[in-house]
């Protein structure tokens, strides 16, 4: 197999049915990075694309100072992290988050990892039996206090917090049976 050096000077020399051989070699390792961001393999392959792109249009930009892998890394991480910010602007303009709600100072990382934190309760929350799930929803979701759970559901407030109670030991064993 010839070295990365040779391919990449074949490819800016006008072989340009060389890169795929380049995409072949490099493929996984982009995915990799892509997916370990994304969290999503539709997304991960959407990122894996644009890499490819940004490297074909770039590639005879490529010094040699850092191996070729090290290069592709931080297009693909740059590529998945672009991509990450560009989702939670999205979900900020789409309306899902009050934009005042959002903590002054926030990152782009923090935001996500409060939205995945959501989507991991709600896949938890969708476990539960009806009568803890509704619980759950109104009072991690709505933000009711327990007197409006209870009004809402006309049920009394121990009630209410039994059933709470409850389900977070059901989402606690959950999150535990699948190595959180």
């Amino acid at each position: 197999m010839e070295k990365d050096e040779q391919l990449i000077k074949r490819i800016v020399a006008g072989e340009q049915d060389q890169f795929r051989e380049l995409i072949s070699r490099y493929q996984v390792r982009v995915f990799a990075v892509a997916y370990k961001v994304s969290k999503s393999t539709k997304d991960a392959e959407d990122i894996t694309q644009e890499v490819f792109l940004q490297l074909y249009r770039s590639l005879s930009q490529f010094k040699g100072d850092s191996s070729l892998s090290t290069w592709i890394y931080k297009i693909a991480m740059s590529k998945a992290l672009d991509y990450r910010r560009k989702q939670i602007r999205q979900v900020a303009c789409e309306g899902e988050e009050n934009l005042y709600d959002i903590p002054f100072g926030a990152t782009p990382e923090d935001l996500l990892l409060e939205k995945e934190d959501k989507e991991l309760a709600r896949a938890y929350m969708e476990k539960l039996p009806d009568t803890y799930k509704e619980v759950v929803h109104l009072y991690y979701f709505r933000q009711q206090s327990y007197r409006e759970i209870a009004s809402t559901l006309n049920v009394a407030v121990k009630t209410v917090e039994s059933r709470l109670y409850r389900a977070k030991l059901i989402m606690k064993k959950q999150g535990k049976g699948e190595g959180l």
